[in-house]
């Protein structure tokens, strides 16, 4: 069994809310290659509502991305969201995947790879104990994402995706506006 070697720094919240005090960390919580946290980021968040146009659209992004050696950081938990992912990690370009929870006490073995090459970041902005993904958990990570990135992709925004604050300067894009 591999062991896993996590390392935290201290983070300022951008967005924070009152009540996410209690599950937000002061610290972010690393597992991989931390080089990859200081380098312009782009955010993909995705409805789990989407067209078949969105596919296509989100498919051709991630190929772009991996052509253009671009570091995408999501939450990677939507359906098409996991398809980029899986993407994504066919390429060499670095990938930071943000928990909805506190930091994994055992690697899936299927970022094992991707964290040895030292191309895969997985971040946890969560205190310990924050075991489950729950819409809360998922709303915070989202803006989270958001809120370390330079440039913030939607595919189709609706629902939560609604709620979350981009600050002023950070490019906002959506592929998919016809829904």
């Amino acid at each position: 069994m591999k062991r896993i070697f996590t390392e935290t720094i201290k983070k300022s919240p951008k967005s924070i809310e009152p009540e996410a005090v209690t599950l937000m960390s002061s610290e972010l919580n690393f597992l991989g290659n931390k080089k990859i946290w200081v380098l312009p980021k782009t955010a993909f968040l995705s409805s789990d509502r989407f067209s078949a146009g969105s596919v296509l659209k989100s498919y051709d992004w991630a190929a772009e991305m991996k052509r253009e050696g671009r570091c995408v950081i999501s939450g990677f938990h939507s359906k098409l969201e996991k398809d980029v992912f899986d993407l994504l990690l066919r390429g060499n370009q670095p990938v930071i995947y943000a928990l909805a929870r506190s930091m994994y006490g055992k690697l899936p073995p299927e970022h094992t790879p991707h964290i040895d090459a030292g191309r895969l970041l997985i971040v946890s902005p969560f205190e310990p104990g924050i075991d489950r993904v729950n819409r809360n958990t998922a709303r915070l990570r989202n803006q989270f994402v958001i809120d370390n990135a330079d440039e913030v992709i939607y595919i189709y925004v609706d629902g939560m995706l609604e709620q979350l604050k981009v600050r002023d300067g950070v490019a906002v894009r959506v592929l998919d506006r016809e829904f």
